[in-house]
């Protein structure tokens, strides 16, 4: 299955095809059975086995002599290639995502453990080493932060990096495929899949690493809005994504709210789940930016996260969503999510949400990524 930064490239080569260009995609291997887009090149690059730590730094130096051989105008690296012309981290400074990754785990037992099995992991080293050798390489000519919360952790962690060498793009997301209308299209039908009554609210979940994008708060919020005495309408969480619900099943018969929280695996159509669904809800660890969010808000849904999503600076307001300082503060996270239980204040943000992304559709994100493509283009004929 395709991950965020997998699905981010597949855009942009198909965009930049699009409007004329020709392009190569550099990686160890391709999904099976993937048919190549006319104008777009599938370049593997084969590196011996050995330890994964080995093979990172392998691989980052045969991208290195692949890319010199290929006489390319512009090198725009989301991995291990030092001395792009364009370096894109899409998760982000990898030593503030191993502290959110840590703050992860609920048991300190457990989370001293995987403190210390990172850290005295080479691959890990090997990565850290790696990515501080591509955002101070002289070769760099700008550094893409998918997110204004990305370019922080940039300048906080290598203050050598001048910001101007920092641009901010944010994701782009397909704003012809998700949106409002969708709701009027698929909404009933798929509730009834869902087997959905009229009344449930239906709260959204959806990532492929459920304990890192906050599924346990999650799951312990839906327990203390069960055991309110106050009334409220029925509710439902569905959890879309990959990741097996064994272990998470357990967790919810332990919470005691199985019977209102649903599994659905991967879902095929997504738009057809958030016209299904009434609020979106990601109390995530971290995100360095999150296409799920963006999506959800472009169809109209009150999102609610924390200030550890990148594209939690979107949400400006009650009308398109609440951002949670501590996804730990399970009464706050319940209270956030009963907010948009009133049917009035998830009306507004049908109207108000989609207005928060109009500027992340993929055209516009092209005319970025070319306006940095062409500077670096204008200084080396300069330079």
């Amino acid at each position: 299955e395709k991950g965020g930064t997998e699905r981010y490239v597949q855009i942009l080569a198909e965009g930049l095809v699009r409007r004329g260009h020709s392009v190569s995609i550099l990686a160890e291997k391709f999904p099976k059975g993937t048919t190549v887009p006319k104008g777009i090149a599938f370049q593997p690059v084969r590196i011996p086995p050995g330890p994964a730590f080995f093979r990172r730094v392998l691989f980052s130096h045969a991208c290195r002599r692949a890319v010199k051989k290929g006489r390319f105008d512009i090198i725009h690296d989301v991995g291990h290639c030092i001395g792009a012309d364009v370096f894109n981290p899409h998760g982000g400074v990898e030593q503030v995502w191993l502290k959110r990754y840590f703050a992860s785990y609920r048991q300190p037992l457990y989370r001293f453990f995987k403190r210390a099995q990172r850290l005295l992991s080479p691959r890990e080293w090997a990565l850290i080493f790696l990515q501080k050798r591509q955002f101070l390489s002289a070769a760099t000519h700008r550094v893409i932060a998918i997110s204004p919360m990305i370019k922080d952790h940039i300048l906080a962690r290598y203050p050598k990096l001048a910001s101007r060498k920092i641009r901010v793009v944010l994701n782009p997301a397909d704003l012809a495929l998700y949106n409002p209308e969708n709701r009027d299209r698929y909404r009933e039908a798929a509730r009834d899949r869902l087997a959905l009554n009229n009344n449930e609210v239906a709260i959204l979940f959806a990532g492929n690493n459920f304990r890192l994008k906050g599924l346990d708060p999650l799951i312990n919020s839906l327990s203390l809005l069960k055991a309110t005495t106050e009334p409220i309408p029925p509710f439902r969480l569905l959890i879309a994504g990959n990741e097996s619900p064994v272990r998470w099943r357990r967790h919810c018969r332990e919470a005691g709210v199985e019977d209102r929280v649903d599994f659905i695996g991967h879902v095929q159509s997504m738009r057809e789940l958030y016209a299904a669904a009434d609020i979106f809800a990601l109390p995530t660890f971290f995100d360095s930016f999150s296409l799920v969010v963006l999506e959800a808000l472009a169809s109209g849904l009150p999102v609610v996260t924390t200030k550890w999503c990148g594209a939690a600076f979107l949400i400006a307001g009650p009308e398109t969503g609440i951002v949670l300082n501590d996804n730990t503060d399970i009464p706050a996270l319940a209270g956030a999510i009963r907010f948009y239980f009133d049917a009035a204040a998830r009306e507004a943000a049908r109207a108000a949400a989609p207005s928060a992304v109009v500027s992340c559709d993929t055209e516009t994100h092209l005319d970025h990524i070319l306006e940095i493509y062409h500077h670096i283009l204008k200084g080396k004929i300069h330079g």
